[in-house]
């Protein structure tokens, strides 16, 4: 009987034993929630599920245990903490970042009870972290996730050399303690701005603008992206050159594609955790049904459903298929020891093989409990394409490269046909200019034509901009600025004007024109490489040609010279005439033996003084001493004057070449009588005024004090004031410029070689990425001889030259033209004239002389001369030409002709009478007197 009663107890024990196995083990898992926080309930509720429904033939079933916190009290949450480990909870989740106690972390590390956290919570440093032995947190490491941050900011596709960082006021900076460190807060490195939920927003943009920067960091919660971002169209921050970067892991959340229109160009990245993605289905039930949307979308909620599943498969590896001992522990007594194990096993647990499968990729815990490695997906917030992969060994790798490198490929997202429009259509610039000859002009229009558009406008820039465009394949419009300025800093405002302020408030994307590379322009904004290379050079008005006097090579002496000198001619002559009287020496034998003659007359007299001053010797000299000694001294005067005559005349013909001429700067800044400027505001100004040198420093000085002012506003102004100054203003001017004015002006000129080396090129804003494309372009035109091309046809303009290039040799000095010497000729014609009028007097009066003395009348002694004079070939004369009145001859028929004369000066008249011995002698006395006075 008691054998049986024992047999009977045993298999009793036996059985109740074995329903113990067969019955599933529950394990109570506490959450922490704050009221209004469904959609962290919502996940923990979706992982209990899962994890139960996965564990349908396992004996291990969760049993969630919530409650829920009203606001954030310390008091109230050691309650509700001790209440659930009172109730024998394995694990507690929770509460979020809203509260700022760690009471529950405490009270777990005490008692042994593992404590999930799924949000950020303080300091990541080792010694807060080793108080908190049993907490683990999901929440990607706020370490990691800010080197993540510099990474993608440094690298492609965002670049960024410098931006603004906007952050909302509760935000963890913490995240972007790389970023702060990378660059200094300065206007060209990192700028932050702080700003509030509740803001105006527009505020928060209007600083932006004010600070020039394209790039902008936002770091602001999700449900507040939009209404921030949807500020930035009103202040023209969303055109296709500004790039945003949205910092929230939860922003894929934020619905910014609602913004996306043709306002909202911009580039708007951010980033998320990379989620996990199953294995391709093959098989498909209803290629209609989208099938079971999905309901864990933001980060908190995908850490929560990872830490369930992450203690699942720690309590799996630990005890099935043996039970898990319950806890036993409250609030402030017991310890749990299987929770040691269980959270070691969190921390080194595998990411493969994990089921339920994650929702994020790479879930990796450091010995601390942190998440420090994990997979961050890299995509366009706008169209929701990942562009790169982030990860902590890898870095930046793009989405592109990893998919060639898997064996299948996976399934793209497929854009819709608004955005797939939006990346197909071409980049349109905004081009800033100004209007200026010859690189930007308004177009004429002819009658009956009307221009819109880039068509209104022609000029060097205009068609390089034209042949960018096509080969880089942009569109463009170009927007003279308002205020015609190139881009100065006014030192008193401290702002910059024209091109360049347009660029710096987004207003353009590039800036064309003669725009001189300067290093001050260059802190503000970039330059691609040059397009043209250039100096300085002055551009002066050319002076009239000198007035052509017709005596002009009287000039050398003056009115009151030339009188003295011909008074001193004949004064001395006349005295020479009295001296000679007076000398013995002086006085030669006549014909007559009883008589002697002066040599000396009047007319010998002056004969040898002229000679002697236009240095041609005489045949007649003095013998007496005084008188050679008289002459000797009026040589030496003639020869100071002669000499000095040709000395000036020279000197006169080059003075007047290069009277009133400067040659180069140094020339213009030492004299005071022509002022000279530059343009205001402009490179070349700039030039002067920063220069080191001496001479520009000395010329900057002088241009400041010149009344009136001597700066112009433009190159049009400067050519117009040097062309109505008559050649009391010079212009210092580019190069370029400088020709093409002075080929369709001709009355300017060149002054001196160009100076001061400058280069222009095409601004556009600081980092931006299209420079590069710019810049090869630019070489390639370079390259083809593009560039030249449209240097020759705006700048040279070949085919409308108006002005010849170099001066004929008569125009610029080194020849006399014939009215320079039109004087001389004059001289010589008016002396070769009374020279012949003297010699047909004397002809005139010496046939009627002879005419009277061999009795004929003076007609026919004039027809005789004159019918010898034509006979050129007979070179001697008889003495006897003429009959007398009353001969047989003269009653016969006349006077013999010419033909019948005899040819030598023996023969007598044609009668055979001969003359007297007393006719002979005078005839004698009268050669002798024809040649002294030929003499």
């Amino acid at each position: 009987m008691k054998l049986l009663l024992l047999q009977t107890i045993f298999l009793a024990i036996i059985f109740k034993a074995t329903l113990q196995k067969l019955d599933k083990q529950t394990l109570n898992i506490g959450a922490i929630f704050f009221k209004g926080e469904n959609d962290l309930e919502l996940a923990f509720d979706t992982a209990i599920q899962d994890i139960n429904y996965l564990n349908q033939e396992y004996q291990l079933e969760f049993n969630p245990i919530k409650h829920y916190l009203s606001e954030d009290d310390s008091i109230i949450l050691q309650e509700i903490a001790c209440d659930l480990l009172n109730n024998g909870v394995a694990a507690i989740i929770g509460p979020s970042s809203a509260t700022k106690s760690d009471i529950v972390n405490v009270l777990c590390n005490i008692t042994g009870i593992p404590h999930l956290q799924f949000d950020w919570h303080g300091e990541e440093t080792d010694m807060v972290l080793s108080k908190y032995f049993y907490t683990i947190n999901l929440a990607p490491s706020v370490q990691v996730l800010s080197q993540a941050y510099l990474d993608i900011v440094k690298n492609n596709p965002l670049n960024w050399k410098s931006f603004t960082i906007a952050y909302e006021t509760s935000s963890d900076l913490s995240r972007l303690q790389h970023l702060l460190a990378w660059k200094q807060f300065h206007k060209t490195g990192v700028k932050l701005i702080p700003f509030n939920r509740n803001d105006d927003y527009r505020v928060l943009w209007k600083l932006i603008k004010n600070s020039r920067e394209r790039n902008v960091l936002i770091d602001c919660p999700a449900d507040i992206a939009v209404k921030v971002m949807q500020e930035a169209l009103n202040f023209n921050m969303t055109t296709s050159f500004n790039s945003f970067f949205l910092t929230n892991l939860d922003t894929h959340t934020s619905d910014l594609q609602s913004l996306m229109s043709e306002k909202f160009l911009s580039n708007v990245t951010s980033v998320r955790l990379r989620s996990y993605i199953p294995p391709p289905q093959h098989s498909e039930t209803d290629v209609f049904d989208p099938g079971e949307k999905e309901t864990i979308h933001t980060l908190r909620q995908q850490n929560i459903y990872d830490a369930l599943v992450l203690f699942y498969n720690a309590v799996q590896q630990a005890f099935q298929p043996d039970p898990i001992p319950p806890p036993e522990v409250s609030c402030m007594r017991g310890f749990w020891d299987p929770g040691n194990d269980l959270i070691d096993r969190m921390k080194k647990m595998n990411p493969k093989h994990i089921e339920p499968h994650y929702k994020t990729q790479k879930m990796l815990l450091n010995p601390h409990g942190i998440r420090d490695d994990f997979n961050l997906d890299v995509y366009d917030a706008m169209i929701d394409e990942t562009i790169s992969v982030w990860n902590k060994q890898h870095g930046l790798v793009p989405y592109d490269h990893l998919m060639a490198n898997f064996t299948r490929k996976l399934v793209k997202h497929r854009k819709k046909g608004d955005e797939a429009e939006k990346l197909k259509k071409k980049v349109k610039y905004t081009v800033a200019t100004r209007i200026g000859e010859p690189y930007f002009m308004i177009r004429e229009e002819p009658e009956g034509v009307h221009f819109e558009g880039n068509d209104r406008f022609k000029g060097y820039v205009v068609d390089l901009i034209f042949e960018l465009s096509k080969d880089l394949h942009f569109d463009f419009v170009f927007e003279p600025v308002p205020d015609n300025k190139y881009g100065s800093l006014d030192p008193v405002t401290n702002e910059w004007d024209g091109i360049v302020r347009q660029l710096m408030d987004n207003q353009a994307q590039m800036g064309i024109c003669d725009l001189t590379i300067t290093q001050e322009r260059r802190t503000v904004v970039d330059f691609t490489v040059p397009f043209m290379q250039l100096g300085v050079q002055i551009l002066y008005s050319k002076p009239p040609p000198p007035k052509k006097e017709l005596f002009q090579f009287l000039e050398p002496f003056s009115v009151e010279v030339w009188l003295c000198l011909l008074i001193a001619l004949l004064l001395m002559s006349l005295i020479y005439v009295l001296l000679a009287r007076f000398t013995p020496e002086e006085w030669q034998p006549a014909d007559d033996p009883n008589s002697v003659q002066l040599v000396w007359s009047l007319r010998n007299s002056l004969h040898l003084h002229i000679n002697s001053v236009l240095q041609v010797g005489c045949d007649i000299l003095p013998t007496a001493n005084h008188m050679r000694l008289f002459t000797t001294f009026w040589w030496i005067f003639a020869l100071l004057m002669a000499q000095t005559y040709l000395a000036k005349m020279t000197s006169f013909i080059t003075a007047s070449k290069m009277d009133g001429q400067i040659q180069n700067l140094h020339d213009l800044v030492q004299q005071n009588k022509i002022q000279f400027g530059t343009i205001k505001g402009g490179s070349t100004s700039q030039f002067f005024s920063e220069s080191n040198e001496s001479e520009y420093r000395l010329a900057w000085n002088k241009m400041k004090t010149f009344k009136p002012e001597a700066l112009t506003k433009d190159n049009k102004e400067g050519v117009d004031r040097v062309r109505h100054s008559k050649g009391r203003y010079a212009f210092l001017i580019e190069t370029p410029n400088l020709q093409y004015y002075a080929k369709r002006h001709c009355d300017l000129m060149p002054i001196g070689e160009p100076f001061g080396e400058k280069l222009y090129g095409i601004a556009v804003p600081l980092n931006a990425p299209y420079r590069s494309e710019l810049n090869v372009g630019i070489l390639k035109l370079s390259e083809q001889g593009f560039l030249y091309k449209l240097k020759r046809e705006w700048i040279f303009n070949n085919n409308t030259v108006m002005c010849e290039d170099e001066p004929t040799a008569s125009q610029d000095g080194s020849q006399m033209d014939i009215e320079t010497l039109l004087g001389v000729f004059v001289v010589l014609q008016l002396g070769v004239g009374i020279a012949l009028l003297i010699g047909v007097v004397e002809f005139i009066w010496y046939t009627y002389k002879m005419a009277a003395r061999e009795g004929i009348h003076p007609k026919e002694a004039l027809k005789k001369d004159f019918q010898f004079f034509l006979r050129f070939w007979i070179v001697k004369k008889p003495l006897k030409m003429y009959k007398r009145h009353g001969s047989r001859s003269q009653s016969s028929g006349g006077s013999q002709p010419l033909g019948s004369l005899p040819l030598t000066t023996s023969t007598t008249a044609t009668t055979g009478s001969t003359a007297t011995e007393k006719q002979k002698k005078k005839v004698k006395r009268r050669k002798r007197g024809d040649k002294g006075s030929g003499e």
